[in-house]
């Protein structure tokens, strides 16, 4: 089933009214930390909340160590100025950040938790791994004390279902992630299609082979990184109304279809995709190289600096309907961030995520990112700072925000959680691989996918 059981899709057509309306101010940081539903771990140097006694925010000292996968050269700009913004805040504390890829960060993570060297701070998506692992803090008595800047309503309708379980808050979302398929317009128009064309798996096929000429390929699948060749198809899959994780006999046809859908798509690709990541998938298109490939709202981030030209001539939409589909969906999560609960420094590290969850900074992240989760973060100032950071492409970012802002108002639908998902991505891409160059057909890789699925769900079921 593509329903979630922890939130609603209703949140989804109020996302673009709550950005313009719920414009306004931070209400400041307090200088005392609540001694109620204070959670254990004072800041190193400092004195306990929890024993009723007032932190000083001036002479408080920890170091902190935030895992950022932050990808591109803005993220890691943001990165560098809050840590400067925060150093003259709050002059004891000292901020590593440790910049672990996505593909990476939850095997490393996973390694310092079982041997008790944890990080503070954590940047999330899926929180289901770590939580499973039982490596995050519960952020729900943080947000209710009275004291705090961010509480549970702080956010757009539904965006923190995506990091709540059994009633448990896992991370504080700071912006809305979207998967959806990229259009280099100017390559489609020049191959004789217009973007509204791209309405069903097969319009994609078709624009993929005919923007296949004179050394340029219409479509690019990273196929050399697990997590991404894993999001491909769980993107395609949902407007096939499948999730990859169902292997249920009743998704079987909804399972072949999504393969033979990137059977067929192979001609029109180049054969360096079976070993790119994402920066190499980025720099294809950016380059013309690629007239088509699924990314996210973290499109202008990744593309700007490579040739910031290629903003101004694309466009996001969902990925078309499949043969199966009901209709184009766009799933939507979070990006936010957590509390590792192993870590010695929870208080500070909370201080820290009210201050990069204020309007001034959340603004920042959704300018790169493109949608706040933030009710108090304005829309206008987002573009405002965006102008900033993608001076030479600011036209086209902004069509591609508010392409993005219709496509998760009209087609948006809350994005599953899958336990075991990490190794899931592993057999898929190791059978995606083997389909595409032609040691599999799709009844074979069909087969082998459910056996590896099935494999992973029992281990997670026990």
């Amino acid at each position: 089933m593509m329903n979630r059981n922890r939130g609603a899709a209703k949140w989804i057509g109020f996302l673009l009214i709550f950005s313009l309306i719920f414009a306004g101010c931070s209400n400041g940081n307090k200088n005392e930390a609540s001694p109620s539903a204070s959670p254990a771990g004072s800041p190193n140097g400092s004195e306990s909340a929890s024993s009723g006694q007032e932190i000083d925010w001036k002479t408080v000292k920890a170091d902190i160590r935030f895992v950022y996968p932050g990808t591109s050269e803005s993220e890691k700009l943001f990165a560098e100025n809050f840590k400067t913004a925060m150093k003259e805040k709050y002059p004891n504390v000292n901020i590593e950040f440790m910049y672990l890829s996505w593909a990476d960060m939850e095997k490393k993570i996973s390694v310092m938790i079982s041997t008790g060297d944890v990080p503070d701070i954590a940047t999330t998506q899926d929180v289901t791994n770590f939580v499973q692992m039982d490596g995050l803090e519960d952020l729900a008595p943080y947000m209710q004390r009275e004291g705090s800047t961010v509480k549970t309503d702080s956010f757009l309708p539904g965006t923190l279902d995506y990091s709540t379980i059994d009633g448990k808050i896992y991370a504080a979302p700071a912006t809305a992630n979207a998967f959806n398929l990229m259009v280099n317009e100017k390559m489609l128009n020049d191959a004789g299609m217009k973007l509204e064309d791209l309405q069903t798996w097969e319009d994609v096929e078709k624009a993929a082979e005919l923007m296949t000429k004179d050394g340029k390929y219409g479509f690019g699948y990273p196929l050399g990184v697990a997590r991404f060749a894993f999001r491909v198809p769980f993107t395609a899959g949902y407007s096939n109304d499948l999730l990859v994780s169902d292997t249920s006999e009743a998704s079987k046809a909804k399972y072949i279809e999504l393969l033979n859908h990137f059977k067929k798509l192979e001609a029109f690709q180049p054969k360096a995709h079976l070993t790119w990541g994402y920066p190499e998938m980025f720099r294809a298109y950016s380059n013309g190289e690629v007239g088509m490939i699924p990314a996210g709202t973290f499109f202008s981030a990744n593309v700007y600096s490579i040739n910031p030209d290629i903003i101004n001539v694309s466009r996001a939409i969902s990925y078309p309907k499949g043969p199966s589909g009901s209709a184009a969906k766009t799933p939507v999560a979070n990006s936010g961030y957590g509390i590792y609960k192993g870590s010695k420094n929870k208080e500070v590290a909370w201080r820290l995520i009210e201050e990069l969850l204020s309007p001034e900074f959340n603004s920042t992240q959704a300018a790169i990112l493109n949608i706040s989760a933030e009710k108090a973060t304005s829309l206008d100032e987002v573009i405002k700072k965006a102008e900033d950071i993608y001076p030479k492409a600011i036209d086209g970012h902004k069509r591609v925000i508010e392409d993005f802002l219709s496509i998760v108002d009209k087609s948006g639908v809350p994005m599953n959680t899958i336990v075991g998902q990490p190794e899931m991505e592993t057999v898929v891409q190791d059978i995606m691989v083997k389909l595409v160059t032609n040691k599999l057909d799709t009844e074979e890789a069909y087969a082998e996918i459910k056996k590896g699925i099935d494999a992973v769900t029992a281990k997670y079921a026990k």
